[in-house]
């Protein structure tokens, strides 16, 4: 997706939400029986990326939430924009962006898969003038240092509104082999919470503690498994919850779960109740009973 074939919609109205989502958009790809075939009449579509997940867990839950993302004008991107938009998510903030031909990932495991556009180049995501929402998410971290200078710079406009912000890394393999985990820097600085996947540490190549050095001494540091399995790190010490049982899903979507279950914990409370340690067992009690 070209940079110049974006648009913005609805950039100078002013909307206030419970949650503004910031991130990619992908599309997951499932077949019956655990086995994609191209010619496969029976293959089905569901909106995916850690942004679109998110919002849309956070949508059924019942909290307003605005999403800002790109999508291509093509049928992967109007099928997404249709499920978003049924779901009562505000699109306001969405760009569209002239198809990109030529390469896809499929990335995941088991039957589902994500269509993955294979490009060098992010398109900058800006959260629209008159936005507003006590918790930013911004999700799927680039090493593109453009899209990070971007990020930082929405995370530091909403921090000034007085907005929490959690960051749900929702790393690619793909994007990050053989690249320096020090791009995001900037932004994991920035975070009030960091929710990451131990598939995403392993996409970035480093550790718990590693991640945990990255962020500011006040910041809560959420680890996650696919099985549920899940501790929280912060000024409060560490909270740790067991799995819920065999892998439910891919790797690498199982963070949204977790990021959604965090943000509708902290809309009511704030910035300074990441700090409580009941915020984290309410947190992790939600995803087991979504799950």
């Amino acid at each position: 997706m070209g940079r110049e074939g974006t648009r913005s919609l609805a950039r100078d109205e002013a909307r206030t939400f419970e949650v503004i989502a910031v991130g990619e958009a992908t599309t997951n790809l499932t077949a019956p029986g655990g086995v994609l075939q191209t010619t496969s009449a029976a293959l089905r579509f569901r909106p995916g990326g850690g942004a679109v997940t998110a919002a849309l867990a956070m949508a059924r839950a019942g909290l307003r939430v605005g999403l800002v993302t790109a999508l291509a004008d093509d049928d992967f991107g109007r099928r997404v924009r249709v499920r978003v938009r049924h779901a009562g998510i505000d699109d306001g903030g969405v760009a569209t962006a002239r198809p990109r031909a030529g390469l896809v990932l499929l990335e995941g495991a088991g039957a589902a898969r994500e269509v993955v556009p294979y490009h060098d180049e992010d398109v900058p995501l800006a959260v629209p003038e008159g936005w507003s929402s006590p918790v930013l998410l911004m999700s799927a971290l680039s090493p593109i240092v453009a899209t990070a200078a971007s990020l930082c710079k929405e995370a530091r406009a909403a921090k000034r509104r007085g907005a929490i912000v959690v960051v749900d890394v929702h790393a690619r393999w793909h994007l990050w082999a053989g690249r320096d985990p020090r791009a995001i820097h900037m932004v994991l600085r920035e975070a009030d919470v960091v929710h990451a996947t131990t598939h995403d540490l392993a996409a970035l190549a480093v550790d718990a503690e590693a991640m945990r050095r990255m962020l500011r001494s006040d910041a809560v540091l959420v680890v996650s498994e696919a099985t549920g399995e899940a501790r929280a790190t912060g000024p409060f010490g560490t909270i740790s919850r067991g799995p819920l049982g065999p892998p439910s899903m891919a790797p690498d979507r199982a963070g949204a779960p977790f990021a959604a279950a965090i943000c509708a914990e902290l809309v009511p409370v704030g910035a300074m109740g990441a700090h409580r340690s009941e915020i984290w067992d309410r947190a992790f009690r939600r995803v087991r009973m979504r799950s």
